[in-house]
């Protein structure tokens, strides 16, 4: 192996460049990667056949968040050849620039504007979705929050399924129901109290006594009335 041959070996085997192409149909998926000035005769530039590209994680544990077109990477070639290189990518660009200049955030950014972020400082985490997204969570065991206060802001919610307030309810606005209610007053000395007007458009009984059909004793002659 002459010097020059050595040397196009040392130099192919870690280098900076882009994505010219990804095939996320293949197995496993690869991409096309662009590296360098062609007319650099100091460090000629090349163009990648399809490699794979690295993932955090590619075992029982499997991570999917392919490179796009134009992203930066580095180019690992085993032996300084390209034929077997692996791209790695991350590097930020000006067509891709960093999300964010704090070191206390922790961010990921997703081309329709969604983003999840973390601030250690301010401890908060905040999920920010594009207009008409949707969040759904599948867990068939049981969803446990727990918190000092919770807050839901939505236009309507639907709970579907029997629900347990084992604390007070206040409701501010109407209060409507539309298939019966029962219930019971605590140790029997609870009460139920309204304040304002009642109306009822059906029998109301109290202690097997309806309220407008029930007859009373005349205080006068005592025959029922």
């Amino acid at each position: 192996m002459d010097a020059n041959e050595f040397r196009r070996l040392i130099v192919n085997l870690i280098r900076k460049g882009s994505v010219l192409d990804v095939d996320l149909t293949s197995t496993p998926p690869t991409c096309r990667v662009s590296v360098g000035d062609p007319d650099d005769t100091e460090s000629p530039g090349l163009q990648t056949n399809w490699i794979p590209f690295l993932m955090l994680r590619a075992g029982n544990t499997r991570e999917w968040n392919p490179p796009t077109k134009g992203e930066q990477v580095i180019l690992f070639c085993p032996m300084g050849d390209p034929a077997q290189g692996v791209a790695l990518a991350g590097i930020n660009s000006e067509t891709f620039p960093a999300p964010s200049n704090s070191a206390a955030k922790h961010m990921r950014v997703y081309p329709d504007g969604a983003t999840l972020e973390y601030d250690h400082a301010a401890h908060t985490l905040t999920a920010t979705l594009p207009e008409a997204a949707t969040v759904l969570i599948v867990a068939p065991g049981a969803v446990n929050v727990q918190t000092k206060q919770a807050t839901v802001q939505a236009d309507a919610i639907t709970l579907d399924g029997d629900a347990t307030v084992t604390k007070s309810l206040t409701v501010k606005g109407p209060f409507a129901f539309e298939n019966g209610m029962t219930g019971k007053g605590g140790d029997g000395n609870a009460v139920m109290k309204i304040a304002g007007g009642a109306d009822f458009d059906g029998e109301v009984t109290s202690q097997g006594k309806s309220l407008p059909h029930h007859r009373h004793a005349d205080d006068g002659t005592g025959e029922p009335q």
